[in-house]
């Protein structure tokens, strides 16, 4: 004997079947791609037969050939003299400002972003207990 429950799956539920993330079923009701049903005044169902209608064949482009499609042209144009001079001050000032930094800090490199980033969430765990 089938039943109501049968014919409905929970976000959770449809979103396993359909090997996506919940939020990506809550996307696509919000979006009208599926009909979504309220069960009480929290809970949401999707239809098993409005599941399967998401599924199609993804369209191919059979008539060209990948060899026969032309690429944009791009031409690089060589700096002007006047941008050139620009680039090189810029990184002048940039290899000014690093040596600058490195002064203040005695000589002592920056630590890996890893190590930086482990600290900040240690802290903010400690902070959470």
């Amino acid at each position: 004997m089938q039943t109501v429950a049968d014919d409905y799956l929970t976000v959770a539920e449809a979103a396993a079947l359909m090997r996506v993330a919940p939020s990506t079923i809550r996307r696509w009701i919000r979006a009208g791609q599926v009909a979504g049903y309220r069960l009480g005044p929290r809970r949401v169902a999707l239809k098993r037969g409005d599941l399967a209608a998401l599924v199609t064949a993804a369209p191919t482009r059979t008539d060209v050939e990948p060899s026969t499609v032309p690429l944009p042209a791009t031409e690089i144009q060589p700096p002007t003299p006047a941008e050139w001079e620009r680039g090189m001050a810029a990184l002048e000032r940039a290899k000014r400002r690093a040596e600058r930094i490195h002064q203040r800090r005695g000589g002592q490199p920056f630590p890996p972003a890893w190590e930086t980033l482990a600290e900040i969430r240690d802290e903010r765990d400690r902070q959470r207990s």
